[in-house]
């Protein structure tokens, strides 16, 4: 049973704390993979960015794991919306999604690398190949995992977006409840 509670007046420290974790390991994620094309194709460095990259993915997936177990048991602010409105749905399908990708693109991208038959090194531990593939299914595997990621990529822009237009449209103090405190 979850011992959550409503009506806190903003986020605790350690939601706020995670939230902006995950927001930056994203990032990193992302910078990574998208500069991966500035290095040849054949070199130790492309190869380097990309281990980074799963690694930084690992990172989100045990953050996001983190964030999950941490909903279970932290005081939230109410809402900001009305419970059942269009507003309400529309975030709570929003944050939902996000929380989504947070799992599945770590999740897919691990996938990737077995389906390849690549090893795995998670912070310097081989894991075992416990999965056969191929190329057909890698390529399957990649598609998905980059499509996730383009997703991702709206859904943090949309979001972003809406903490913007809480904060200078809307002025109803929701951005600040999830700004670290000042101090």
């Amino acid at each position: 049973m979850s011992t959550t509670h409503a009506g806190a007046a903003r986020y605790d420290n350690l939601a706020i704390g995670l939230h902006w974790l995950s927001a930056v390991l994203v990032l990193a994620a992302l910078a990574l993979i998208e500069g991966k094309g500035w290095f040849p194709k054949a070199g130790g460095l492309r190869d380097g960015v990309k281990l980074w990259h799963f690694q930084v993915g690992a990172l989100v997936l045990l953050a996001t794991a983190c964030r999950i177990g941490w909903l279970f048991v932290s005081r939230r602010p109410s809402p900001a919306a009305p419970r059942g409105s269009r507003q309400a749905r529309l975030a709570a399908a929003a944050h939902a999604l996000l929380y989504l990708l947070l799992l599945a693109l770590p999740l897919s991208g691990l996938a990737l690398l077995f389906v390849a038959g690549k090893p795995v090194s998670l912070f310097g531990w081989e894991l075992p190949l416990w999965a056969e593939g191929g190329k057909a299914a890698a390529k399957g595997v990649k598609r998905l995992h980059e499509s996730a990621g383009n997703l991702m990529i709206v859904l943090v822009a949309a979001h972003v977006a809406a903490a913007l237009w809480h904060r200078f449209v809307r002025r109803d103090g929701v951005l600040a409840r999830m700004l670290p405190p000042a101090g």
